[in-house]
């Protein structure tokens, strides 16, 4: 794994730079726009890789299932009898292309030919690894979000992506809120000033928390089948969960914060895991703007899940969560509701989760320049300093982030079930906790 010592700002350049494309290419067009077989591999067979991998094969009509991979093998059976009885035309994988394991993904890729697609749905712990070898193996890929769980990974991921641009690979990232047409209008009619300049944002998601049950041997196992759960796998709950409307606010303000200080931690929750239920973030902005992320998880307590968007014209409402975004130009406190609307979106309602992937396919037919990656990595970087602004209770800076060298999950290309996990419980079950005040950055 390297971890150049990159400056923030050059990631953010080199970022910017990776997702408006390379012309470069290395990579055979075997799928220029025809009716080409294009060969998909699916890594990653859990309920979110299950709806990728449907919504890949309906995204193009010559598409077809090549091979799948998973670390459990009963979860890459499960995932090709529900295929095979769903699409059996769009289903192609022998029994000696479904692999199961922790070098699964590199037996699936290999089992395709440069120019294919691989979608990358496991946990996200494992994303910067998978991707490093989709890239060598000059595969097109949809990766789902969030693409890192820390800043090393990050800085793995900026390397890959770089070879991926030379590559003119293209890439799609499971952003799926900036797919949906609505949201993009109205994050458009902000840039055009309907709201006027942006004052503050507010990240909500409060609802219930599920429980924790092991459902393994090993502690490896338990967190792998429950990936949600622990830091390591997902990220935490702030970089796992609140990830789609911090990068809309963000799309909106057309910037990303500098600092961040919050606090949060576990209230009532006694599940022998690591996932906290209580969270407050502010972000500050280089102009001194600020957006506030809340997320509250108990039961029987209000509940509110959207982005909204403070301007001196009024407030806009969007983000996951949200059907119907609009512009507003009063509020109600009393009911949290926005009132007299002053602009609505037009755009017909649509299943963003298809339409990022009829994109990306739509893309690699034309050798249209596309990759997302760029945005994956910024929206990840917001979440990653909202987690270390709690973790900490530091006011954390940009540079102080980016400077990280802090591993949720060091040697994540030696994981074995014969090896400890990342994280191990003590002789109560009780899994460490972040500590502020004593937890590093």
């Amino acid at each position: 794994m390297k971890t150049p010592r990159n400056t923030r700002r050059d990631f953010l350049k080199s970022a910017g730079l990776l997702t408006a494309g390379l012309t470069l290419s290395t990579v055979p067009k075997v799928h220029a726009a025809g009716t080409e077989t294009m060969k998909i591999a699916f890594i990653g067979c859990g309920g979110r890789g299950s709806g990728a991998v449907r919504q890949a094969l309906n995204a193009d009509p010559a598409a077809t299932l090549w091979a799948v991979a998973d670390v459990f093998p009963e979860k890459t059976q499960k995932s090709l009898d529900s295929l095979r009885n769903e699409m059996p035309e769009k289903v192609s994988v022998s029994d000696d292309r479904s692999f199961s394991g922790f070098d699964a993904y590199k037996n699936a890729m290999d089992s395709l030919n440069p120019g294919d697609v691989v979608l990358l749905t496991t946990p996200p712990a494992f994303r910067p690894l998978h991707y490093a070898y989709a890239v060598e193996k000059g595969l097109h890929v949809f990766a789902e979000k969030p693409v890192a769980v820390d800043i090393p990974s990050l800085k793995w991921l900026q390397e890959s992506n770089k070879i991926a641009a030379e590559k003119n690979l293209k890439v799609g990232i499971g952003l799926n809120n900036r797919h949906y047409f609505r949201t993009a209008e109205t994050v458009e009619a902000i840039h055009d000033g309907n709201l006027g300049d942006i004052m503050s944002m507010w990240v909500y998601r409060m609802h219930t928390l599920g429980s924790f049950r092991p459902r393994g041997q090993t502690p490896l196992e338990s967190q792998l089948r429950s990936p949600y759960s622990f830091n390591w796998t997902s990220g935490g709950f702030i970089v796992d969960a609140l990830i789609h409307n911090l990068d809309i606010c963000c799309w909106a303000k057309k910037s990303l914060p500098v600092a961040a200080q919050g606090q949060g931690g576990r209230i009532t929750r006694t599940d022998k895991d690591q996932k906290i239920n209580v969270a407050a973030v502010e972000y500050f902005f280089e102009d001194g703007t600020r957006m506030m992320m809340q997320a509250k998880l108990f039961a029987n307590t209000w509940q509110s899940f959207q982005a909204t968007v403070q301007g001196t014209k009024g407030y806009a409402v969007l983000g996951e969560g949200i059907k119907h975004p609009g512009i507003y130009t009063a509020f109600n406190a009393r009911e949290f509701q926005p009132r007299n609307p002053s602009w609505t979106a037009s755009s017909p309602q649509n299943d963003s989760y298809q339409t990022e992937h009829n994109r990306l396919f739509k893309a690699i037919r034309d050798n249209q320049s596309w990759n997302e990656m760029g945005t994956g990595m910024n929206a990840t970087f917001v979440a990653i300093l909202g987690r270390m602004a709690v973790d900490t209770g530091k006011y954390v800076t940009e540079d102080a982030a980016w400077a990280s060298t802090v591993e949720l999950a060091p040697n994540i290309a030696e994981l074995s079930f014969d090896k400890p996990a990342p994280v191990m419980p003590d002789a109560d079950g009780n899994y460490p906790q972040a500590i502020p005040g004593v937890t590093e950055i």
